[in-house]
């Protein structure tokens, strides 16, 4: 499948706001994804309206930023939401709580073990190292013991204290903290390792200038940046690359895995949810002094993880104020595996 790198700096930082900005999204969302590059195509390229109609209408599909490990700069894992499901064999309640994300082959492995009736998984999390207890891979994936990358990660979250000026609106100085996505390298005997986001894409429908428009996007992006705080160096890339991932085949899948944030279309569309994650996007006010008929609306969307019966199309939802129908467009529209 295709796919692209976006590889940050070390020390890279990224803050994609969930509630406020205490805390911070841990992927980069595919609806983040799509507002950065329609506001590219909006002030740099055809127009915003290309780019919406390219994703509402299935020609242009992906994934949200997926975490991936590079070694010696090479793709050398690339990691998925740990699926939404029931586990049975986890005696070690700790660690299976700290694990967020399976890599592709420990994702082939879930597979095999995998009840589709009761939705439920055998998976032995002891039985396979991780990366910062975080990310689950296989022991014959990575070179050196597994000690050395239980105690290592190239992803952090960091929180730190910020102060907000006064405004006309307050007479004091506020303090409160920001929460970023930072990016580390690391070495483990000589060898050289570093995470970046993948988006896995498929733009088959596209015409070839078209997907050049899109790849231009992406590259606008990297420089331009995307998330929350931009003017402060966050949200940057050092490169973006195209690269090939080989998805484990599945060609009986009962299920999916979705990679994406998803609206389902219709109550059909909704009923095809087995398990899933909801979670609030939208709100804030685009307008001075928070006048109400210029906030954002907000919707329920579904988390990356959610695992469906079968594969669903999803949608773009409006969020614009009344006055403004039309002006603030959330992509919901499913990117998923079979499983």
């Amino acid at each position: 499948m295709q796919a692209l790198l976006l590889i940050p700096g070390d020390g890279g930082q990224f803050h994609f706001g969930e509630t406020g900005l205490d805390d911070s999204s841990d992927l980069l969302h595919s609806d983040t994804l799509f507002s950065a590059l329609a506001n590219i195509y909006e002030y740099a390229l055809s127009g915003a309206k290309t780019f919406i109609d390219l994703a509402e209408s299935g020609r242009l599909m992906f994934s949200s930023g997926l975490y991936a490990l590079l070694k010696q700069g090479e793709l050398s894992l690339l990691f998925v939401p740990k699926p939404v499901v029931a586990y049975s064999k986890t005696d070690d309640r700790k660690r299976y709580k700290s694990l967020k994300y399976f890599s592709l082959k420990v994702l082939e492995q879930f597979s095999l073990h995998f009840n589709a009736e009761k939705l439920e998984s055998e998976l032995d999390f002891a039985a396979f190292p991780s990366i910062g207890n975080e990310f689950l891979y296989l022991a014959d994936e990575l070179g050196g013991t597994q000690d050395e990358f239980t105690s290592r990660s190239f992803r952090r979250l960091t929180t730190s204290p910020k102060v907000k000026v006064h405004t006309t609106l307050e007479d004091n100085d506020r303090l409160y903290h920001e929460t970023t996505v930072q990016f580390h390298s690391f070495s483990v005997a000589g060898v050289e390792y570093e995470g970046a986001y993948c988006v896995l894409y498929e733009a088959d429908g596209l015409s070839p200038s078209e997907r050049q428009e899109f790849l231009a996007a992406v590259r606008i992006m990297a420089d331009e940046g995307v998330g929350g705080q931009r003017s402060s160096g966050k949200g940057q890339f050092r490169q973006v690359r195209e690269v090939t991932v080989s998805l484990p085949c599945q060609t009986d899948a009962s299920k999916y895995l979705g990679l994406s944030v998803l609206s389902p279309a219709d109550a059909g569309e909704f009923d095809a949810l087995n398990r899933y994650e909801l979670f609030v996007r939208g709100g804030g006010s685009i307008g001075w002094r928070g006048e109400s008929e210029k906030h954002r609306k907000q919707a329920r969307f579904i988390r990356e993880g959610c695992v469906m019966s079968h594969n669903i199309s999803g949608r773009v939802v409006d969020l614009s104020p009344e006055t403004k129908t039309g002006s603030i467009k959330r992509n919901g529209r499913n990117f998923a595996i079979p499983i």
